[in-house]
């Protein structure tokens, strides 16, 4: 067996930080979060809102999973000779600073339910967002909208229709970067004011000049106003609509199926004009019939399984509409990036506004994160556009260094043969 000697130095295993807080600064992010919200602290030693934010991103970039976690790993992101981190009870009193009061809705039952809007933040992420040229001015963008169940027992948390307590945030998305988020009671039914929030939404994504080509969204979606405002606020659309009596009586009248591959199955597709919402505007059912092959052909034939979309989309044939709808899929391993890997699934705070505070800085990191994997794929092979934060650490962020201070200048030493030296953030 070999000998084991423990010995204390100013040695940082996670040397790979170094290239994302330079990254954080060529960006001028600390900048514009300064400039969005202000001035925190009037005192020398106070920690400002770049700070707060800058030191959430070390946390999640290191594999960190709560913000408590910055107290374990002070002792390394500290090493930087130009580190500020503060604690994570700083942190929770920072994100207090930021909240905006909730909005009640009563609905015709009488029922209330707390929504939070906070407009600051918001305004805040989409200027990053700009910033890091994720989006540009001018841009064409394909938008998502889902409701995401984020399970918790906080003081204020609502039990939800998926048997559990937690809270129900909208989140728009384009192409995996996260644009506008909305959290709102956990039982609050998913289309209860949603055409408030996707018209909130929209219009920060207008001011921001950006040019909403496509919006895709389930069938959370599907009612009268929301569709309203997604028509008015987007050039095409796919839903998810729901069965009901009334479109199973339109399946039924169609004569012909066109049978179609889409992925690896069999299928097929055909199409009618709806007659459910705004007759004028001539909306188109598009409908995908499976056959059930494991189940038993009763008196009335092959059995199968519907799935139906509304779109005003009349140009294209009912496969690619399905095969653009299905594309929305990829949106849910950033939900899942955003409960596992960036703090969703261990919310800080007790209430909702706090709890919204979070989840927008939160989005804030992965965008950021989604920036850094961008720039340092061509060098770093193993990681990619779309590599988890695991995958980061393990390739990239932890790597041991140490600073040195020779005639007034830091020097950071890598002890790694990585290409490091190849990258260049400003």
């Amino acid at each position: 067996m070999a000998k084991v000697n423990i010995k204390s130095g100013t040695y940082t295993p996670f040397g790979g930080l170094y290239f994302a807080n330079k990254a954080f600064s060529s960006l001028s992010i600390g900048k514009i979060i300064n400039e969005t919200l202000g001035t925190r602290s009037s005192t020398y030693n106070g920690y400002q809102w770049d700070e707060i934010v800058s030191a959430l991103f070390d946390v999640y970039l290191s594999g960190g999973d709560y913000v408590e976690d910055v107290n374990r790993r002070v002792c390394h992101l500290r090493e930087s000779p130009n580190a500020r981190i503060p604690t994570s009870h700083t942190i929770g009193r920072a994100i207090k600073e930021l909240v905006c009061s909730n909005t009640e809705y009563k609905s015709s039952a009488g029922n209330v339910f707390r929504f939070n809007v906070n407009s600051k933040l918001n305004e805040l992420l989409m200027r990053l967002n700009m910033s890091m040229g994720l989006l540009r001015e001018g841009q064409v963008v394909d938008v998502d909208f889902d409701h995401v169940f984020v399970r918790t027992e906080k003081a204020d948390a609502k039990y939800s229709y998926k048997q559990a307590f937690g809270y129900f945030p909208g989140v728009v998305s384009i192409d995996g970067v996260i644009a506008y988020i909305e959290n709102r009671d956990g039982n609050t039914p998913v289309k209860f004011h949603q055409a408030d929030t996707l018209t909130r939404a929209f219009e920060l994504l207008h001011f921001k000049g950006l040019v909403i080509n496509m919006f895709r969204a389930d069938c959370g979606s599907y009612a009268e106003d929301i569709i309203r405002a997604v028509d008015d606020n987007c050039r095409v659309f796919y839903i998810r609509a729901l069965h009901s009596a009334a479109m199973y009586t339109h399946i039924e009248d169609i004569s012909v199926w066109k049978h179609v591959l889409i992925g690896l199955q069999d299928t097929e597709v055909a199409s009618f004009m709806s007659s459910n919402f705004m007759e004028d505007s001539h909306y188109r059912i598009v409908v995908q019939r499976t056959e059930d092959k494991d189940e038993t052909p009763d008196l009335f034939g092959k059995r199968y399984t519907y799935r139906c979309i509304i779109t005003n989309d009349w140009d294209s044939d009912e496969k690619s509409v399905i095969e653009t709808y299905n594309k929305r899929g990829a949106r849910e391993r950033d939900f899942d990036r955003l409960n596992n890997d960036f703090g969703w699934k261990h919310l800080p705070c007790s209430f909702l506004e706090e709890n919204t505070v979070f989840m927008i800085l939160t989005a804030i990191c992965m965008n950021f994160f989604s920036y850094l994997t961008r720039q340092i794929s061509p060098v770093f092979t193993p990681i990619t556009p779309t590599s988890r934060v695991k995958k980061f650490v393990f390739h990239f962020a932890a790597v041991c260094a140490k600073w040195t201070r020779t005639a007034r200048t830091w020097t950071i030493n890598l002890y790694t043969d990585g290409p490091y030296n190849r990258l260049s953030f400003g």
